[in-house]
């Protein structure tokens, strides 16, 4: 009897496990997000190649929340400034390139596509 309750815990944890790993998959967000870039054209961010390389979503996800649409409704509600997302993107690319890093692109067409 024993044996099989300890066998019924262990499967009831790898559920759980399973369960909780497939909510946190889920939980990524988007592969890429299409950002509206103003007159230059759309801006296509690679959200999931940022998730490979970076363990910390801190200094994104700091300045907004992670929800889907959350650039657009900030600043439609006035709380990002123009530009703001942008520039926090090509600092971090002109660092990492300053460093020696592989980085993402800083001109302005590498980014936005009409």
């Amino acid at each position: 009897m024993k044996s099989s309750t300890f066998l019924m815990a262990i499967l009831i944890g790898v559920a759980l496990l399973s369960a909780g790993s497939a909510w946190a998959e889920e939980d990524k967000g988007a592969a890429s997000i299409v950002l509206n870039g103003g007159a230059m054209g759309s801006v296509t961010f690679p959200h999931g190649r940022h998730q490979s390389v970076f363990v910390d979503c801190k200094p994104c996800h700091e300045l907004f929340a992670k929800e889907p649409k959350v650039i657009e409704k900030m600043k439609g509600e006035g709380k990002l400034k123009k530009k703001e997302v942008m520039n926090m993107c090509k600092k971090c690319h002109q660092d990492l390139s300053a460093k020696g890093e592989k980085a993402g692109p800083t001109s302005c067409t590498a980014c936005h596509k009409k």
